[in-house]
């Protein structure tokens, strides 16, 4: 049997991510708590994704800078729009 690799790892691990979120959404009633927390693992899986499973780590610095932006913008903008 072939051992797991580090991508298979980190496959598991935004799987186990996901649904831990789906399961927070379903059982919290605090609607700031829950959108903060799912857009900070959102900003979490979407890092993972670029460096590990779009192969941008070693990339051009200012398309890896491009796609992580993307990440840090959108998250942030979930959580102030639920403040207001």
């Amino acid at each position: 049997m072939k051992r797991l690799g580090k991508l298979e790892y980190y496959f598991i691990a935004l799987i186990t991510i996901t649904f831990s979120n789906t399961l927070l959404g379903e059982g919290f009633d605090s609607t700031a708590f829950i959108t903060t927390f799912v857009a900070l693992t959102v900003m979490y899986k979407g890092l993972v994704v670029i460096d590990h499973f779009m192969e941008l780590k070693e990339a051009n610095k200012f398309l890896r800078l491009m796609m992580r932006t993307y990440f840090f913008i959108f998250p942030s903008l979930i959580i102030l729009s639920s403040m207001f």
